[in-house]
């Protein structure tokens, strides 16, 4: 009979350097969503560029319907930043015009 506690036991990934690597997402536009195993230290000098996929290949198909909500959403973005930067001029008109208007009704 095998022993239950053995047969929990998960294997522990360990990087190049010795540490615990972290799961990551992958945006990029081959692999949208795609999580993998990455070196907690990426991008500064003590890395070691450990690397493995977790997640299998994505089909095309997922590829495409990903990558053109991802297209959809940057553009929502940016129209909402814009939308933004037009209120804020209003808003400085409006109260210049009132400024102006108080001004002249004052004095």
């Amino acid at each position: 009979m095998e022993n239950s506690h053995c047969s929990q036991m998960v294997k522990q990934r360990i990087c190049h350097c010795g540490h615990v690597p972290v799961m990551k997402t992958s945006w990029t536009e081959g692999n949208p969503g795609r999580r993998f195993w990455g070196c907690r230290f990426y991008g500064k000098a003590q890395a070691c560029n450990y690397f493995d996929w977790a997640d299998p290949a994505p089909h095309d198909r997922y590829k495409c319907v990903i990558n053109g909500l991802l297209r959809k959403k940057n553009e929502a973005h940016k129209e909402k930043e814009k939308m933004s930067k037009t209120i804020s001029i209003y808003h400085v008109v409006f109260s210049l015009l009132v400024l102006y208007f108080a001004f002249w009704v004052l004095f």
